[in-house]
């Protein structure tokens, strides 16, 4: 949970930056409804008869929404009923939910079906395939421990962890031995096995197996039964496995279809639910009518990392101060005029690489302006962290990201993630570049050729009678082990990211730091335009059996360097190729 100062910038970065309110509860009158009653109220008629509770209670509705329009946070309210919304959640709301800062979901929105969150959970998922990033209170009168575990379960999909036919067979030898000692032994390890340890597992697939072995909550019960059998430690993963696979078959039909992508959810206390796109909060509907509040005790229980906010405060200073920063960007009209000048002129591919300098150019503009404001906030957390008393630096940051840094092994992860992110990147662009990191025959090469070089449709004299083909400088990178001590300042060494994994890489080959490095001119087929994947083809000179041959080879792009890296080492590279050779003894 939050402390009380770090909680003032969570408010900030996600509470504050509020401004609409979607409502989707079929309990809550729409416009359309109150405007009937009134014709009809006018004209005469009796009021049309409604099911719904509002009618009866009005009062709890209007404090509801007057909690969204407080004087400090007046916030733009819609209210949807739900009752276009099919068994698919294919609902005309759906095509507005982006729109809204904060969703207020209903969970049972078909009072035909007593508890039943269907409908709720298939708009939820909608939710989680929408870019924007959502917050939503579940407001429901349902039990919410029931309400909360049925919403983990539409949001996960089964699990991929199949056992052989082999293997079922050795549980199922291993149960019915201990059948023959001990009688419903099988009855005791379903009891021991099912939804609780079913949702931990899913929560911590790469753990759940060892807090197991070491027989800690919530496996304790089973781990005594399977002691008392006897079992070795890969027989009792064999039995919990098998166990857990019954588990989710009892609740198959809640499950979804595909894998909620950064799914989370909190351990104990405050109940939230998290994606990559979606923020869950739950409210009880006769605890009380301040919904931002639930909200605000659901986030600070999530306790989202600085960097976390960081990113939140950029999202909300883009939305809020967009247009001003635009306008800034605006004022240097001559030169966005030559720009775009040189945009109509040009053709082809120079036309593509045009337009992606300018995009960058604008973006480049817009965000200096945000960046400022975001750089307050930041140093406003930071000072407020740093002040808290009694709070040490390791202690805080283990708190925020859950790493150790006094430890060596995380201290070394560290440094080697850092080194990956401030010198390289995932890869960019729609044609070969200067740092391009790319995989050819098993080995890596980096792209250090010029970038103005490299453009395609540049230099079409200069490469005359090569036809498609895009010559460039490559040198080879040797991987070295992470594990040994580098003088990582020697500008001969470079980290990437490659498989989720950092992995260290030098500049020339190992032994000798005056090496020079290991270069070659190739040929990138098709003027080094890259497929969708960052593919592309690559003719290299080579020796054949009479003579040199250029056989065509499969490369693609792995990775890339940030640009005053990639700049580093083609100077490195040409001071290589122009050092002249002295005769010392």
């Amino acid at each position: 949970m939050a402390n009380e100062h770090y909680a003032e910038f969570i408010a900030e970065a996600f509470i504050s930056p509020i401004r609409s309110v979607l409502i989707v509860d079929d309990d809550y009158p729409t416009l359309d409804e109150i405007l009937d009653q009134e014709i009809r109220n006018k004209e005469g008629d009796e009021p049309r008869p409604t099911s719904k509770r509002w009618y009866d209670n009005p009062h709890r509705i209007k404090r509801v929404i007057d909690g969204f329009r407080k004087p400090e946070r007046p916030l733009l309210v819609d209210i949807h009923d739900g009752a276009n919304v099919d068994a698919k959640g294919d609902a005309k709301v759906a095509s507005h939910l982006h729109q809204s800062d904060l969703l207020v979901l209903d969970y049972e929105l078909d009072k035909l079906k007593k508890g039943d969150g269907g409908r709720a959970i298939e708009i939820l998922r909608g939710l989680i395939e929408n870019d924007h990033f959502n917050l939503v209170v579940v407001h429901t009168s349902e039990d919410l421990e029931v309400v909360y575990r049925d919403i983990i379960l539409g949001l996960l999909n089964p699990m991929d962890d199949p056992l052989t036919d082999e293997e079922i067979q050795t549980v199922d030898e291993l149960i019915a031995t201990r059948e023959n000692e001990e009688e419903d032994t099988l009855q005791l390890l379903q009891a021991a096995v099912s939804d609780d340890q079913y949702l931990h597992a899913r929560l911590h697939p790469a753990t759940y197996l060892s807090i197991m072995r070491k027989g800690q909550q919530p496996y304790s019960s089973f781990h005594d039964l399977a002691a008392a059998a006897e079992w070795s430690n890969e027989n009792k993963k064999l039995v919990l496995r098998r166990l857990l696979s019954d588990a989710e078959r009892s609740v198959q039909a809640r499950l979804g279809e595909l894998p909620t992508p950064g799914l989370q959810w909190a351990k104990a206390g405050v109940k939230w639910v998290k994606s990559e796109s979606v923020f869950i909060a739950f409210s009880k509907k006769a605890d009380h009518d301040d919904l931002i509040a639930d909200l605000k005790v659901a986030l600070e229980a999530w306790n989202p990392a600085p960097s976390r906010l960081f990113m939140a405060k950029l999202r909300a200073e883009m939305d809020e101060y967009g247009v001003v920063a635009q306008s800034e960007a605006f004022e240097r009209q001559h030169a966005l005029a030559q720009w775009y000048a040189r945009l109509l002129s040009s053709k082809g591919d120079e036309r593509r690489w045009r337009i992606a300098e300018s995009v960058a150019r604008h973006s480049d503009q817009l965000l200096t302006t945000i960046h400022r404001r975001v750089e307050k906030f930041a140093s406003e957390l930071v000072e407020a962290e740093s002040n808290a008393a009694g709070q040490e630096i390791i202690a805080r940051c283990q708190h925020h990201f859950s790493v150790d840094l006094s430890k060596d092994l995380s201290k070394k992860k560290a440094e080697r993630e850092h080194n990956a992110f401030v010198c390289s990147k995932a890869p960019e662009g729609w044609h070969l570049t200067t740092g391009h990191v790319f995989l050819m025959n098993d080995q890596h090469w980096i792209c250090l050729s010029p970038a103005c070089d490299l453009v395609p449709g540049q230099g079409e004299d200069r490469n005359e009678g090569l036809g498609d083909r895009q010559p460039f400088m490559a040198v080879k990178l040797f991987s070295v082990s992470s594990e040994r001590k580098h003088d990582v300042n020697t500008n001969l060494f470079v980290f990437l990211n490659l498989d989720g994994d950092v992995v260290t890489f030098r500049f020339n080959p190992p032994g000798n730091d005056a090496a020079p490095p290991v270069w070659r001119t190739l040929y990138a087929e098709k003027r080094g335009l890259l497929a969708d994947d960052f593919s592309f083809r690559v003719s290299a000179t080579e020796a054949g059996a009479r003579s040199l041959i250029s056989p065509v080879h499969s490369a693609k792009v792995v990775a890339q360097l940030r640009y005053e890296y990639a700049l580093n080492l083609l100077q490195k590279l040409g001071v290589s190729m122009t050092r002249i050779g002295l005769d010392f003894v």
